[in-house]
């Protein structure tokens, strides 16, 4: 039986999450770019905490390294959409917290065989699960990520390209009343060249 390519949470703690206000939306889309005539894979960072519970999720290239966004969506309230990222290929990283336990998915997403006239399926592979692993509030405070466990007591080791994403969304999982990014990061500027004007 397939994995599911999200965290599965209890239904207690999405209730608690609902009512606290955290909307996190894990998903990620398929869409046409009409002017380019190509596919490409949608995400929205989205999420933040409140003392007792976070949920939050990013996206990274594959080498791990942060990615612009495509927009950046300010909101009134807090703990919601950030900014939403279009890419052919990207890795989300889910964390979900309650006090200092977390759950933690990696997950590299890629658009399936695409074939004239069909819109392709999406293409994602589980690269790490850790479940239950602890971060005591003063290592959060230094900038660290939670340890994850084995069943039988090993500590599973985040894969390296990934550890700094970790570290970020490890950040937003645990900011209050989040309204920024914690991974996406700001489309370079382009420069604009002006048109020579013919002399007078």
């Amino acid at each position: 039986m397939d994995q599911p390519t999200r965290l599965v949470l209890p239904q207690a703690m999405l209730r608690k999450m609902e009512a606290a206000g955290i909307y996190c939306q894990t998903w990620v889309t398929v869409e046409r770019q009409a002017r380019a005539d190509r596919w490409v894979l949608r995400g929205v960072e989205s999420g933040g905490s409140t003392r007792e519970v976070g949920r939050y999720i990013s996206f990274f290239a594959t080498d791990g390294s942060r990615l612009p966004w495509l927009q950046k969506m300010d909101r009134i309230g807090s703990n919601g959409v950030h900014a939403a990222i279009v890419a052919p290929e990207f890795v989300g990283i889910e964390m979900a917290r309650i006090g200092q336990t977390y759950q933690l998915l990696i997950t590299r997403h890629s658009l399936g065989q695409i074939q004239k006239n069909k819109k392709p399926a999406i293409q994602a592979e589980i690269l790490f699960r850790g479940i239950d692993g602890q971060l005591s509030e003063e290592l959060r405070r230094q900038g660290l990520a939670p340890e994850f466990f084995s069943r039988s007591g090993e500590v599973k080791p985040i894969p390296d390209p990934f550890g700094s994403g970790v570290k970020l969304v490890t950040a937003g999982v645990t900011c209050l009343n989040c309204k920024h990014c914690h991974g996406l990061i700001e489309r370079p500027a382009i420069d604009v060249v002006e048109p020579a004007t013919a002399a007078s």
